[in-house]
């Protein structure tokens, strides 16, 4: 009878083993936390939308607001140099596109290092309100002195007098039914805030967009919800979001913070504020102009997260809330970095070992927790990829699956990214607040649309984009999934909304 090799259950003498095998079940708890939470939430959708069951809400549901005709202020900061050639056609999406059955206030609040000709066109269209529908104003407001966003959205918080304020960058083209999504879930969730989505509408610019485009889907409608789902809490990400107006008056944006909005949301969920994310409630915006520029744009992004970390966590203890919602801070802002060193672990270096030492040779915990690890990775891409079939077009959705497929790179470049904002952080080499250069809209001709002769002179600085605007195609998801959801029984919205859906994506 051949003998047969025993295999022990547990190292035996190997502090390498030990120490690999404590990871790699840290890993496997958290994994499991992401993996099991977005499969929840996948079924939860699909009862939802097919089965009917209606969504649980707080007691105390405020769906006697009747927000959906309420009075909305919109405000779009903006920084004229950079976005002069995008503003007027921001302007003419929102004021025309964006549904809404109530009185809408667009604010264009802004700030310029000089007077530009652009300035006096849109003073123009505030003063004649020429195009304006019935029942919207156009209002601009130059912030002198100012140098930021945040000295922006400050200014003009002052003067709103609306009960609910939405927030949109300037390169942003919210889709028609977003606006009346994010004011359906802040009426049903009687929360604070509830912030949407966001997608690269100009994918056609190159590879680059439609792997960011593939991010924005997998961050969104994954990530971010698995992280509202454990941590009890969303967060304020500074675009496409609705505001109750009381909650942005009683605070101010910091000057200081690279990301201003993740201090804001910080802020106030400190302070006992509810934020929701939707998902579903989706907002176009432009890709960076380049790698540099995307680089400077994450460099930033990774820097402001650690600005946040570092001011908040000692006031995480003080704070009033539930000692959930406090688990719930601590897990979104300091545990990023166990977090992060754990997916290396699980994600990169676990890999590399089985290639180099046979895993027939390691103790049967290894081996258990191994497949554990590959189970919980598999339905979570499984889930994102089925997701994605519910929202995206099929090109799209081969760029998911390679981006879910890609994700240990990607881990490692977010460590990567992380280790250098931590030591730029602690030498006191921020540097300065970067805008974002963005690949704009193009002309037929080929080239970046640039206002015409006739827009310096008072007349719509747009017109010289509406070449480019005749190339826009809609994308939308498969028939047979879409019109599952043509009424909307998504998840938190237990009717259809006031008019049928469009297309759940416009894309240029």
């Amino acid at each position: 009878m051949t003998p047969v090799d025993f295999k022990p259950y547990f190292p035996i003498n190997n502090p390498g083993e030990w120490i690999l095998l404590v990871l790699l079940t840290l890993a496997c708890f958290f994994n499991f936390l992401v993996a099991g939470s977005t499969f929840v939430i996948f079924m939860r959708r699909r009862m939802q939308q097919f089965c009917g069951f209606p969504p649980r809400y707080r007691a105390q549901s405020g769906r006697s607001e009747r927000l959906l005709e309420a009075a909305v202020s919109v405000v779009v900061p903006c920084y004229l140099p950079n976005e002069q050639y995008l503003i007027n056609e921001t302007i003419d999406h929102i004021l025309h596109k964006l549904h809404h059955a109530g009185p809408l206030t667009l604010y264009i609040v802004y700030n310029s290092p000089s007077v530009l000709p652009i300035e006096e066109a849109l003073r123009a269209r505030e003063r004649t309100q020429a195009g304006v529908p019935p029942g919207r104003t156009l209002i601009v407001q130059r912030v002198e002195g100012s140098t930021s966003k945040a000295e922006n959205l400050n200014a003009v918080f002052e003067v709103i007098q609306d009960r609910l304020t939405a927030i949109y960058d300037a390169d942003h083209h919210p889709d028609p039914e977003s606006l009346e999504l994010l004011l359906r879930k802040l009426q049903n969730h009687q929360v604070d805030c509830v912030q949407g989505s966001t997608y690269i509408r100009n994918t056609s610019s190159g590879l680059m967009s439609r792997v960011i485009d593939a991010e924005f889907f997998v961050t969104y409608f994954v990530y971010f919800m698995s992280l509202q789902f454990i941590a009890r809490t969303a967060f304020f990400g500074g675009s496409n979001a609705v505001w109750r107006t009381e909650a942005l008056q009683g605070e101010k944006f910091s000057t200081s913070m690279q990301t201003e909005d993740i201090d804001f949301a910080a802020r106030a969920i400190l302070k006992d504020k509810r934020i929701r994310f939707c998902p579903e409630a989706r907002s176009g915006e432009l890709a960076p102009s380049s790698i540099s520029a995307l680089y400077k744009q994450r460099m930033r992004w990774a820097m402001g997260w650690e600005q946040v970390t570092l001011a908040h966590l000692s006031t995480v203890r003080q704070s009033n809330i539930p000692c959930s919602r406090k688990m719930g801070v601590v897990y979104m802002l300091p545990m990023r970095w166990l977090l992060a060193f754990l997916s290396v672990v699980a994600a990169i270096v676990s890999p590399i070992l089985c290639l180099v030492f046979p895993p027939q040779i390691w103790p049967l915990a290894l081996d258990f927790v191994f497949t554990i690890g590959f189970l919980e990775s598999t339905l979570l891409v499984a889930c994102t990829l089925l997701e994605s079939i519910y929202h995206e077009a099929f090109v799209q959705c081969i760029f998911v699956a390679a981006f879910m497929l890609c994700s240990p790179l990607y881990l490692g470049m977010q460590v990567v990214m992380l280790l250098a904002s931590m030591y730029r952080i602690h030498t006191g080499s921020t540097g300065n607040w970067v805008v974002t250069s963005r690949a704009g809209p193009t002309s037929a001709a080929g080239g970046l649309a640039q206002p015409n002769s006739a827009s310096v002179g008072g007349a719509r600085a747009s017109d010289s984009l509406e070449a480019g605007r005749t190339a826009t195609v809609q994308r939308v998801a498969p028939p047979l999934f879409f019109n599952g959801l043509e009424r909307f029984c998504g998840p938190d919205v237990d009717a259809p909304l006031p008019r049928a859906l469009g297309p759940m994506r416009h894309t240029l």
